[in-house]
């Protein structure tokens, strides 16, 4: 594990319904923090010259213009989580940092990008939850003052038919949260991640999905895994929605069946969310890809999330 201290037209978004505000109080000043998160997947760049060039000019543009065609309550993004972005020598818009921006854990890539205009990361660490698979992690204060979030960018192994392969990942990352302060009761973290895990509700709409061997996780589940979360109720994040893959990765699925990838936090309440490149474009997943790349591309996710804008959060050094 390493560690430190220190909108194009083909960008279609859907909007989607928001869980009521759960614990942001009304009567405080609040900040909203916009994320974003994407897996084009590792066929994008490795097997489809168009993709990559496409895929490469899309990040650029949402980064340096925000979540969607109309752009995010914040006025931007604050963060964003990309998957299998192969592409080592990308420079993101100015203004914009990375961590985990290099290939690692074999063949994997986890970036977390983040707006260092209006953030300061103080703590980071990057590293694998399992073989194969990355994440990148860091502890950002506001560059106002104001509210410390710790944020994750991960990419779980394949849970479908393997349970141990879920607990080895969040055993791994627990461990990481906790080293950078995320255990502690005043702390806010968001996870922005490929899953790779559906809610049990999803895989019972499938019956395969459900009986296949592997693990099946609420929102509430999986932060309570990573030791973020005690409440029964479910946390603010992004709805889960089918986002997973142009190409099917199983016998007797459709494309775009699988949920997985996920914006959740512990803290604040949801002000809005959107799938991003919906419906997919042309260039990353069409008949002609799946037939000759097995393109995996996924559709992104973006949300708003409101936080106190006085909160004091502790983070480590």
């Amino acid at each position: 594990v390493a560690c430190g201290s220190a909108i194009p037209s083909d960008v279609s978004s859907r909007s989607m319904s928001v869980s009521p505000p759960l614990l942001a109080s009304s009567a405080a000043p609040t900040t909203t923090v916009s994320f974003a998160h994407w897996n084009p997947h590792y066929e994008c760049f490795l097997k489809e010259p168009t993709c990559r060039r496409n895929a490469t000019a899309s990040l650029a543009r949402l980064l340096a213009s925000g979540c969607s065609p109309t752009g995010c309550a914040n006025g931007g993004l604050d963060f964003a989580s990309v998957i299998e972005f192969e592409v080592a020598d990308y420079e993101p818009p100015a203004g914009w940092e990375s961590i985990g921006l290099a290939q690692t854990c074999g063949h994997d890539w986890a970036t977390l990008f983040y707006d260092a205009r209006r953030w300061k990361v103080s703590a980071w660490s990057t590293g694998c939850l399992a073989p194969g698979r990355s994440f990148a992690a860091g502890v950002f204060a506001p560059a106002g003052g104001g509210v410390a979030l710790t944020v994750a960018s991960a990419h779980f192994p394949q849970t479908q038919h393997n349970a141990s392969a879920y607990a080895e990942a969040t055993a791994t990352l627990r461990a990481v949260l906790a080293r950078l302060g995320a255990h502690k009761p005043e702390a806010a973290t968001v996870l922005l991640a490929d899953t790779n895990t559906e809610s049990p509700q999803a895989a019972a709409s499938t019956a395969w999905h459900n009986s296949s061997g592997g693990v099946n996780k609420t929102n509430a589940a999986l932060l309570s895994d990573l030791g973020l979360w005690a409440s029964p109720d479910e946390p603010p994040a992004a709805p889960l929605f089918k986002g997973c893959c142009c190409t099917p990765s199983f016998a007797g699925d459709t494309p775009f069946s699988w949920e997985g990838d996920r914006i959740v936090a512990n803290a604040g309440s949801p002000a809005s969310s959107r799938v991003l490149f919906d419906p997919p474009p042309a260039w990353a997943c069409s008949e002609e890809l799946r037939n000759a790349t097995g393109s995996e591309f996924h559709k992104g996710v973006a949300f708003d999330l409101v936080l106190p804008a006085a909160r004091s959060v502790s983070v480590a050094s």
